[in-house]
């Protein structure tokens, strides 16, 4: 495994803080300040979730490919798209 895979956690939280310490008329821009919440979504994410940012995508593939619910037994909850015709 190499060095940066090993680190990038905490190459990540050096680079945001970093990017605080720019000067003023740097951190006005849209583009860094779209970097700076990117930076901090994975960081927070990566310590929430115990995995990489990168595994995220599959997770809510899975979430999204998931059966969606059978048949209610209650009546006024589903209703069968042919009994509207």
């Amino acid at each position: 495994m190499s060095i940066l895979a090993e680190y990038h956690l905490y190459l990540m939280i050096a680079v945001l803080v970093g990017l605080f310490f720019l000067p003023p008329e740097y951190k006005k821009k849209k583009s860094i300040i779209t970097l700076m919440a990117l930076l901090a979504f994975s960081i927070v994410y990566e310590f929430a979730m115990k995995e990489p940012v990168t595994k995220m995508p599959g997770r809510i593939n899975r979430a999204m490919n998931q059966e969606g619910s059978k048949k209610s037994k209650n009546v006024h909850y589903y209703k069968e798209p042919d009994a509207n015709m």
